[in-house]
């Protein structure tokens, strides 16, 4: 099944990252401890799966590693979920394989820092977070967006900076993170 632009049909676990990369986000946001290398291997999937979607000769057994570090990653966060939340993103990741959910895989390009290097149509945004969040965490929400957060002056307050669209998107994507002011 090829996708309209020309990018590689990753068999629906780039869907699958997508889910459990929220639900990191959404764990480490109710205060739960995610250990690290769940994050180190959700990126190393990113990349791996974005090698493949970009590089046409890039070999179908590329998939087969990145399911076995999704595999890795969804058995330590399940293992953090209570029953409601293990329901909810179950059945999230039943319909990311059967491919029924509609996830944006952010497919990286490039090195990150080199991206928001360029300084080109930057935008900062200050936003009043929910809950204080450990700065790490938020560096590697950052990393998958394309964004950097940094603690604002103002208590409580980060600013989210980057490429309007991507400041966008991340402020859409982690909206429970964020206090109404």
């Amino acid at each position: 099944m090829e996708m309209g632009n020309g990018m590689k049909d990753a068999r629906n676990l780039d869907k699958q990252w997508v889910v459990l990369s929220e639900l990191s986000a959404e764990l480490v946001n109710r205060g739960i401890k995610v250990p690290e290398i769940v994050f180190e291997k959700l990126r190393l999937a990113n990349a791996l799966l974005s090698y493949y979607i970009l590089d046409p000769h890039a070999s179908i057994n590329i998939l087969a590693n990145v399911e076995r570090e999704l595999n890795y990653v969804q058995s330590q966060l399940f293992s953090l979920c209570d029953t409601e939340l293990t329901e909810k993103y179950l059945d999230r990741m039943i319909k990311a394989i059967r491919g029924e959910i509609n996830a944006k895989f952010p497919v990286s390009k490039s090195n990150y820092n080199r991206e928001v290097k360029k300084r080109g149509k930057v935008e900062a945004i200050r936003v009043k977070l929910q809950k204080e969040m450990q700065i790490e965490r938020l560096s590697d929400l950052g990393e998958w967006h394309g964004v950097i957060f940094e603690y604002s002056d103002e208590k409580d307050k980060v600013i989210i900076e980057g490429n309007i669209d991507r400041v966008k998107r991340a402020l859409k994507d982690f909206a429970f993170m964020w206090k109404e002011d």
